[in-house]
């Protein structure tokens, strides 16, 4: 059931390989031990236009940010322990990337709806 949503600039394509990226994602959400390996849901989404704050003499305009979507329920210390793990996994993946940030968000069982396969 977790969602791991990488956003990222359309430019790192060049340098490192997406579905790499996607899938040791993955790799890293189930590390934690948190979740079943067949709940996780990971994509990427590329972003070819887009403004990072004030520019900097020299900025690469490089970005990752990953979204990390879950049921209410987990503890504060679980959810520090998720965020640290795929922070640590995409910055040890791209390290020439100076903006990467991770946010983990609640989703509430009441509004979150989903079809299983038959």
């Amino acid at each position: 059931m977790p969602h791991l949503v990488i956003e990222y600039s359309q430019k790192l394509e060049d340098s490192i390989s997406i579905p790499a990226l996607v899938s040791n994602g993955q790799q890293a959400m189930n590390d934690t031990g948190l979740f079943s390996a067949g709940a996780i849901k990971t994509r990427a989404v590329p972003f070819r236009e887009f403004v990072l704050g004030k520019s900097h003499e020299g900025s690469s305009n490089l970005f990752i940010h990953a979204e990390v979507r879950i049921l209410e329920g987990r503890t504060s210390e679980q959810k520090e322990t998720l965020s640290a793990a795929i922070f640590n996994y995409l910055c040890e993946a791209a390290p020439e990337v100076p903006e990467i940030s991770v946010e983990v968000r609640d989703m509430q069982k009441a509004s979150y709806s989903k079809r299983v396969p038959f």
